[in-house]
């Protein structure tokens, strides 16, 4: 092949890219959208567990009766244990908007307002 054809090559693929990356920040602009939509849904949740999470951490300070005990520790290690895949979500939704912030930096894009900066 010679030097003009690889060069020709080469600025196809280069012409083609603005493309590609446009359609894969759409991608993931509407991506973010879902993740917005599903922490703004676990938020309260979570904030629920929490507070859950505290009353029986309160609970097992005094327990009222000897069965309670036994209980209140199943209930509490059940509530760890959503409260650490809720936990997982918000930060998975966290480190998809790094990505799409640095995706928009490369891009040129404000990230604000998804228009060219």
């Amino acid at each position: 092949m010679n030097p003009l054809s690889k060069v020709r090559r080469a600025l196809g693929k280069a012409d083609a890219l603005p493309d590609d990356l446009g359609a894969l920040v759409e991608d993931l602009r509407t991506r973010l959208g879902d993740v917005e939509r599903e922490l703004i849904r676990v938020s309260p949740q979570l904030a629920a567990v929490e507070a859950r999470l505290e009353e029986l951490r309160l609970r097992l300070d005094s327990p009222e009766q000897p069965g309670d005990l036994g209980q209140a520790r199943t209930v509490l290690d059940e509530v760890r244990a959503e409260h650490a895949r809720v936990r997982a979500r918000i930060t998975a939704a966290t480190v998809f908007e790094e990505r799409l912030r640095v995706l928009e930096e490369r891009l040129g894009v404000d990230s604000r307002t998804g228009r060219d900066a």
